[in-house]
């Protein structure tokens, strides 16, 4: 009986490690996506990094350049704007059944807002005959090899060197929401992040990094690529505080002084895609989470240091501050016990700073 018991708590256990790896992914809907994207002329998918697989797909596809559904992409682009992590968003709302393209069924809408008013039919019509007429599944299937080195590359060269239980001591508690990576091939140096609410489960977010080889065809991922990993899983615990159903006092107390920040840093902030005022906090606290990763993690001081300018040279200035209050919490987590505790004093923080640059202002009275 003791036998089963202890074989029963292993189990366990290997379940618990095993849910919080991160291991990287291929997907063919992002595949699909993206290089339809190239054929219809988007800048973003033609950077051209990644070798001997450009030189495949522009060959494979270069009858088809014409079909309806590259230039109905085209359109798509013109009228609605979709383009960037919009492609990628509807990548992830894919499900393929049995050759088959249609929407995943979701809880709460998550896909990205810019394909609101698109006829989803009529886009899925379009998408499925590029899917078949192109016989897409072999192109994809005939790509494995390079799909297994390139994941193989990013697992042994970024993921390795990943801490994933840090989160956990930091924040106190567990992530609200599942995370995963997918490398998109056809993505060059592009990088998004997208999410979806799938019916009667978690949250799942997804970190859509880019891919890109040397002249030997040899993927170029290092550990320097790590704090865009660190980066991305940081959401997982920091995005759902500002979630109005969840912490509606959180949202309301902070909007005010959010927003002043926000309107007074709209232009450098539209240059990120960062369009309002929760993204631009979350964003933030982000931020300040990977430098306070890497400084727990005794990253050498000039890296770290590079990490924090390039953060204020992107017009999050209250940056210095933001890191030295997120260091205190460290200091002080056994007082506040998680993230969520001591939340109170983030809002705190952001009120203090609006207050003190709204004062600046006085001049004009």
């Amino acid at each position: 009986m003791k036998r089963s018991i202890l074989f029963l708590v292993l189990i366990i256990l290997c379940l618990c490690s095993m849910a919080q790896s991160v291991i990287p992914q291929v997907n063919e809907n992002v595949e699909l996506m993206s290089i339809l994207s190239r054929m219809a002329g988007f800048p973003e998918y033609n950077m051209d990094m990644a070798g001997r697989y450009i030189k495949d797909m522009d060959s494979y596809f270069k009858d088809s350049t014409e079909h309806p559904a590259v230039q109905y992409m085209k359109e798509l682009r013109n009228n609605y704007g979709i383009s960037y992590d919009a492609v990628m968003s509807m990548a992830v709302h894919l499900k393929n059944q049995d050759g088959t393209l249609s929407l995943v069924e979701e809880d709460i809408p998550t896909l990205e807002k810019r394909w609101k008013n698109v006829d989803k039919d009529e886009f899925l019509s379009y998408l499925n005959n590029f899917y078949k007429d192109t016989k897409f599944n072999e192109f994809f299937k005939a790509h494995k090899y390079l799909y297994n080195r390139g994941l193989k590359s990013y697992q042994d060269n970024v993921i390795k060197h990943f801490d994933i239980d840090w989160y956990a001591d930091f924040y106190g508690n567990e992530p609200q929401e599942t995370f995963s990576v997918i490398i998109g091939f056809c993505n060059g140096g592009g990088n998004y992040g997208v999410n979806r609410q799938l019916a009667g489960k978690m949250k799942e977010v997804f970190a859509i990094v880019g891919y890109y080889v040397d002249k030997e065809d040899t993927p170029m991922y290092n550990k320097e690529y790590l704090p865009t990993l660190i980066h991305e899983f940081n959401h997982s615990f920091i995005n759902h505080y500002l979630d109005e159903n969840k912490y509606p006092d959180f949202v309301k107390e902070l909007e005010p002084a959010a927003t002043d920040l926000f309107m007074s840093s709209r232009w450098s902030m539209a240059k990120q895609a960062y369009g309002n005022w929760k993204t631009v906090i979350n964003e933030s606290l982000v931020r300040a989470a990977v430098i306070c990763y890497m400084l727990d993690k005794e990253y050498k001081p000039e890296e770290t240091r590079n990490e924090l300018l390039e953060r204020i040279q992107r017009n999050f200035r209250w940056m210095p501050e933001l890191v030295s209050l997120l260091r205190k919490y460290e200091k002080k987590q056994s007082k506040y016990g998680n993230f969520e505790s001591f939340y109170p004093k983030i809002i705190d923080f952001f009120k203090d700073y609006a207050k003190s640059e709204n004062k600046r202002f006085d001049v004009l009275k």
